[in-house]
Order: C-alpha cells, then structure tokens, then sequence
C-alpha cells in the first residue's frame, strides 16, 4: 500500500474515533467544548514535548504565530465545537457524514487559489457530491428527533473550516518547518481559541482526575489524537490539501460504522444513497494518479 493512501485511511479512521469519543462522552456529561479543549490542549502538549526531543522547536515569528492561530481555528477549533455538539445532540452518525464534503469543498478552493487544475471530470464530481449532501442533510432534518435544526444545518459547517484549513496549510506553510511541531503548535493554538468555553465544567472534569471514567476517556481522545495529527501533517506534506481531503470520506464511513456498531444507532437508505452520491463526487474529484 503506498505510503500516502495508507496515511489517509489511519487519519480518516481516527477522525471518525474522535468523533466517537466525543459521543461517549456526551454520555458522562462532558460538553462537546469542554472535551475539544481537553483533547486539542493534552494533544498539543504531547507534541510539543516529542517536538522538543528531536530538536523541533516551533518558531515564534509573526508569520509562524499567525500560522498557527488561523490553523488551530479551521482545522481543529472549529470543526471539533461543532461537530463534538452534534455527534451529543443528533448522534456520531450524523456528525461524521459532513466530513465525506470536504474533498468536494477542498477541491473547489483549491482551483480558486491555482493549486488544482480546473477539469469537466472534477466538476461533475462536485456536482454529483452536493446532490448528495443535499439528500443526506434532508433525511437528517426530516429525522432530528428534537435536536434543532440549527446545529444539523451547522454540522455543515464542518467541512468548509477543514476544507479552508486544507488550503490554508498548504499556502502558508512555512519554509522549512517540521510537520510535528507544527501539528504541537497548532493543537495548542486550538486550544487557546476553545479556552473561553471551558468554565465550571472544564474544572470540574479536572478536579475528577485521570482515574475517573471521563479522565480515562479524555486521556484516550488525547492519544489518539496525538497520533492523528502526526500522520495528518505528515499527509499534508507528502500528498497536498486536495488528496488529504479525502480523509473526509474514509471519516464518514468510518464515522458511521463504528457509531452503528457501539451506539446502536440507525442509518437510514436515504443517508446510504447520499452517501453513495458523495463517494461517486469524490472518485470523480480525486486525481487518477494517487501519490506515492
């Protein structure tokens, strides 16, 4: 398996493991913020300290800080307050299924800033994905049991911030940066915009301690996402924004299975059908050629 698709079907499964992590903990009362905050703060702390030990330090420039600020938002921040809620409020299911998006989104940024050639094939693809997304958001609106539309429509959310982060790395990389300490930075940088949210709650999860139940859950969302944005960043590098986009459909499908197989919840056929639409979008969006 080459190296680049091997990376992308680790990434894609732990997203969908985040997002499934942030539903059990939904379970023990631990807001969606609260545990973004915790996850992206102990992540980037375990970074930053293996960064540190290989001699990778994050530098402290104006353009590395604003780096990380704009990354931390789009692709960590955002994303997590959004869909954390929605995978306690209407399910991980229907919070995973938004990701299949962000190759589609991804690509068309992608051709607007010149780093993607335009091509008819693409554009079908893009076409085919939204009447996808559309079936699949209808069926979730049709099927919100109480939840508000609101957040279903924000789920949508999701995959513009990571579609924008795609790009964003990819632009603003900076010159000789080592992929782990950017990923610490970022993390860390994440943390500081979910900082606000955590209040009363936040010390109390602390105040719990490691041992308790959430502790222990808060501790696994931290090493699985160390390990997550290791290889994302190492995805980045290797492939570019457009490829590593499509960790967005192995994080849906991914997303939904497991929250079928632990949560017991129900995937109806419209859901599958769109889903089916988008994947059609994306095999028509990704390059014939994969990288290396």
């Amino acid at each position: 398996m080459p190296m680049a698709l091997a990376l992308l079907v680790g990434v894609g499964f732990l997203i969908a493991l985040t997002v499934n992590l942030a539903k059990a903990a939904a379970t023990l009362g631990i807001a969606g913020p609260e545990f973004a905050f915790w996850m992206a703060l102990g992540a980037g702390l375990v970074l930053l300290v293996l960064a540190f030990a290989r001699g990778e330090r994050p530098a402290l420039t104006r353009e590395h800080l604003l780096y990380y600020a704009l990354a931390g938002l789009l692709a960590v921040a955002a994303p997590n307050y959004i869909g954390f809620e929605v995978a306690a409020r209407a399910g991980a299911a229907y919070a995973s299924v938004p990701y299949a998006l962000s190759p589609l989104i991804t690509y068309a940024l992608a051709v607007s800033v010149r780093l993607d050639a335009p091509s008819a094939r693409r554009v079908a693809g893009l076409v085919l994905g939204c009447f996808g997304t559309a079936l699949v958001v209808a069926n979730m609106m049709a099927r919100a049991d109480g939840t508000s539309p609101a957040w279903l429509l924000a789920a949508l959310l999701v995959p513009l911030s990571v579609a924008f982060g795609n790009v964003h790395r990819t632009l603003y990389w900076p010159k000789g940066s080592a992929p782990l300490a950017l990923a610490a930075a970022m993390l860390l940088a994440a943390a500081l915009w979910l900082s606000p949210f955590v209040t009363a709650n936040g010390a109390h999860l602390l105040a719990l301690g490691p041992t308790s139940e959430a502790g222990a859950l808060v501790a696994a969302q931290v090493g699985v996402s160390a390990v997550m944005y290791v290889l994302y960043f190492q995805l980045q590098r290797v492939a570019g924004p457009v490829y590593l986009s499509q960790i967005g459909y192995v994080a849906a499908g991914f997303g939904v299975a497991i929250a079928v197989a632990l949560f017991a919840e129900t995937v109806t056929l419209a859901m599958l059908a769109g889903l089916v639409l988008i994947a059609g979008g994306v095999f028509l969006v990704t390059p014939r050629r994969s990288p290396a």
